[in-house]
């Protein structure tokens, strides 16, 4: 049961931006879709919610896709119906899968997840069945849900939250608006199989990002040096990619990106190392990093050019992967330094 909601929340996060291309919505609009999966994600860290009100969000993508099979409604509401069921179903998904995570083998559930997003551009062609469907699944999930309402607040961890707001910063600036972007390219010259392999491809920079993990904690303990060369790497090809117009080159440095956001495991592993790791407050800094990341790219595409809002947000992730590596040398700084003083 836990893996079918991978799967599911792998096709709620990017399954409308393939309806919102086909759809022909403006950028903004379409980046919109994962920023309210990403808002629902906020729970339940730093949010979370009593029993009756996940029962009651459970039903909302149901009753939302019925309304929507009725065909009364018209497309602007449509768009705000499917962010509230977006947000809706995300915040219950979350939450009642916060408590099995633990129990769960890390490799299944993120094949499952990259197995939803390969199925996610079937939300172009069933919107509403998606949305009935979401409710069917996470229903008896939120049913036998106990937790209570209550507000996570978030600690330095001597630095390390910062990196790591900083990093998936840098990730939820430009992923999906790429996603999107390259969907958009794709739809035009080839219809719905554009999309198909937008999705394709997404998989594979996930593929590049499962990878690093396994391949270089094998190779090398050095987590400093790992964490540096991922994230000033792919502080340059970000940068590269933004001035690129070659869309094959484009297309291949996108997938390397993976290699450079995998690094993100040694972030907790060296705060522990410096004694500064805590679970909840390294999961607040991550939610809050996904939905500051993507407000930030649905900002950018409603005030620029479409042509050059996917350039802007490039820039602003290579920055924060060079941020999150210059918070990561002021913590080690700062811990030279105190040594040196104890001394």
């Amino acid at each position: 049961m836990f893996y079918l909601l991978d799967l599911l929340t792998g096709i709620l996060e990017c399954g409308w931006i393939a309806y919102g291309t086909v759809h022909g919505m403006p950028l903004w609009q379409i980046l919109s879709f994962p920023l309210a999966y990403h808002i629902g994600n906020l729970f339940p860290f730093p949010f979370s919610v009593g029993k009756k009100v996940i029962a009651f969000l459970s039903a909302v993508p149901a009753c939302i896709g019925i309304i929507m099979m009725t065909g009364i409604t018209y497309e602007s509401c449509r768009f705000w119906l499917i962010c509230t069921a977006l947000a809706s179903g995300s915040a219950v998904l979350q939450t009642v899968r916060s408590s099995h995570k633990s129990r769960s083998s890390r490799l299944l559930k993120r094949l499952f997840r990259v197995g939803g997003f390969f199925l996610a551009p079937s939300a172009a062609v069933i919107p509403e069945i998606l949305l009935i469907l979401t409710s069917v699944i996470i229903i008896p999930a939120a049913v036998k849900y106990e937790g209570k309402p209550g507000i996570c607040g978030i600690h330095g961890q001597k630095g390390f939250s910062a990196v790591m707001i900083f990093h998936q910063l840098h990730y939820f600036f430009y992923a999906h608006t790429v996603l999107a972007a390259v969907s958009l390219a794709f739809y035009e010259n080839i219809g719905f199989g554009g999309i198909a392999a937008a999705a394709g491809l997404f998989c594979c920079t996930w593929i590049t990002y499962m990878s690093v993990e396994p391949v270089v904690s094998r190779l090398t303990s050095r987590l400093t040096a790992v964490f540096w060369t991922g994230h000033i790497s792919i502080c340059i090809i970000l940068a590269a990619m933004s001035f690129i117009r070659s869309l094959p080159l484009f297309t291949v440095l996108w997938i390397i990106t993976g290699f450079g956001g995998g690094t993100v495991y040694t972030i907790s592993a060296l705060a522990e190392k410096y004694g500064a790791y805590n679970k909840n407050d390294m999961t607040v800094s991550e939610n809050l990093g996904h939905t500051l990341g993507l407000l930030t790219a649905v900002a950018v595409s409603a005030l620029s050019n479409e042509n050059t809002a996917p350039h802007i947000v490039l820039i602003f992730a290579s920055i924060s992967a060079l941020l999150a590596a210059f918070a990561l040398y002021q913590i080690r700084r700062g811990q030279h330094e105190g040594y040196g003083k104890s001394r």
